[in-house]
């Protein structure tokens, strides 16, 4: 959807700050190896190491995030007007075609390029909010890591684990393999700050360009969206998709009064789960009159998406494995 990589920019991050982490590290195993010195006083040096660690990343890395946010505002606001602008053809091409918009048009330019601006600020601070409480949590779970691996790191080695190295490379075991794995969902899943931030960018992106589809819409006073069975539909939304609704959620038009109306409103398939994070699927105008209503997906259609979902699945994992072995 969206050009920029902002998980890979999260990944090249996370690998900086655990190279940093194992420079620090191995500097005074070195030491402890070639000079003699006691564990006591390769300890009181991590320490000493760590806030050092801990004053360079303050310095470095946030100016590295701002970059990234600066980047996401403007991937937001390119899809808020893609969205406005694609929609303003696929309209007058509808027009052609024989379809009456119960406006003129006339209030369009004012509705996209004002009335409505302040939903996309919302959504870009909203948004730009998440990612910097995300970015804070990296920081301080490295520092935290930290000091955690110079701990047991003393454990192991008190106990003759091994030597100062090894103990070490028990202490860092856990971290390396999960991660910065720092933020954790309400069901105590914990994700690294790369997946979490392309499903941030992917959802947020999403919703700038069906909020951009919505405003040109407003203009023409329409506000019936259809959601369609596409080749791979998200599995999770298989009974929400291939109906028409009425958009209550980013368009301004109101729907008609409950007992007049045709379809069901937008906001019922959402709060049931629709384009939850992640989630692939969107709508698109559907000019009432001139087309006919999708088509429910049929159990072949639901039993395809699950088999896409699965093979998707299954890829990630790959993905995670290579990067776990790679750390």
């Amino acid at each position: 959807m969206a050009e920029y990589d902002i998980g890979e920019a999260f990944r090249r991050i996370e690998d900086e700050l655990i190279s940093s982490m194992q420079r620090n590290l191995s500097h005074h195993i070195n030491l402890e190896e070639e000079e003699g010195i006691s564990y006591t006083m390769w300890q009181v040096e991590q320490l000493a190491a760590l806030q050092r660690y801990q004053q360079e990343n303050a310095k470095e890395f946030p100016k590295r995030f701002e970059e990234i946010n600066t980047e996401l505002e403007t991937v937001l606001r390119d899809m808020h007007e893609a969205g406005g602008f694609e929609q303003e053809e696929e309209i007058l091409n509808a027009i052609k075609k024989g379809f009456v918009p119960r406006s003129d048009g006339e209030t369009m330019q004012a509705t996209f390029f004002g009335k409505n601006s302040r939903k996309l600020a919302a959504l870009i601070n909203s948004t730009r909010n998440d990612m910097e409480r995300a970015e804070t949590a990296v920081l301080r779970l490295v520092n935290d890591q930290y000091r955690k691996i110079i701990y047991n790191a003393q454990v192991y080695y008190n106990t003759g684990a091994g030597t100062l190295s090894q103990c070490v490379d028990m202490a860092s075991h856990d971290f390396l393999a999960a991660g910065i794995n720092c933020v954790e969902y309400k069901n105590g899943a914990r994700v690294g700050i790369d997946s979490y931030a392309e499903m941030a960018l992917r959802t947020a992106s999403t919703r700038a360009y069906l909020q951009g589809e919505a405003e040109m819409r407003d203009g023409w006073g329409i506000n019936t969206v259809k959601v369609m069975a596409r080749g791979n539909a998200c599995h999770k939304c298989m009974q929400w998709v291939g109906r028409v609704y009425y958009d209550d959620v980013w368009s301004e038009v109101p729907p008609p009064p409950a007992e007049k109306r045709k379809y069901p409103l937008l906001s019922e398939a959402i709060e049931g789960g629709l384009y939850h994070p992640n989630c692939k699927d969107t709508h698109s105008t559907y000019f009432e009159g001139l087309e006919d209503e999708p088509q429910k997906p049929t159990q072949k259609d639901a039993d395809k998406a699950a088999e896409t979902y699965n093979a998707e699945q299954k890829k990630r994992y790959a993905r995670r494995q290579a990067r776990k072995y790679e750390r």
